[in-house]
């Protein structure tokens, strides 16, 4: 992916089921469409199997800002999630690291970029995380 402006944007979204709609956007960022889990209340889901992910003009992929919306199959088996489901689409990005800088070697601005893109949406991961999560006050 290019390098773009990093949205400061909670990277989770939580949409309604009503029985039609099978559409539901994400305005996080990620890299890939496998840096994203979805579930139907507790169920997770499976891209491919219950889902795509489309971008803004519903082409398979993301959109060129690396959001996008996952829509639910019809067919051959109907997805639609039904009326009151509670859709959660959230960023589950790697921690691994996947560039490597050696003594003498170049380093490109692009490069850098795109790591430190990497980094930020990895703590917007975990800020997410952080936010449903019980935390002892800072004296404690």
């Amino acid at each position: 992916m290019t390098s773009v402006d990093v949205n400061d944007v909670l990277k989770r979204t939580q949409g309604t089921g009503d029985g039609s709609n099978v559409s539901f956007s994400f305005a996080f960022q990620v890299n890939n469409t496998n840096e994203i889990k979805v579930y139907e209340d507790s169920t997770l889901k499976s891209e491919g199997v219950h889902y795509d992910i489309v971008d803004s003009s519903n082409n398979a992929g993301l959109n060129a800002n690396g959001t996008g919306v996952v829509k639910f199959k019809t067919s051959p088996t109907d997805y639609t999630p039904a009326n009151n489901k509670v859709i959660t689409i959230l960023s589950v990005m790697s921690i691994a690291r996947s560039s490597v800088y050696s003594s003498g070697g170049n380093i490109t601005a692009a490069s850098l970029e795109a790591d430190f893109d990497r980094l930020h949406r990895v703590v917007g991961d975990f800020r997410e995380v952080k936010s449903r999560t019980l935390i002892a006050p800072e004296y404690s």
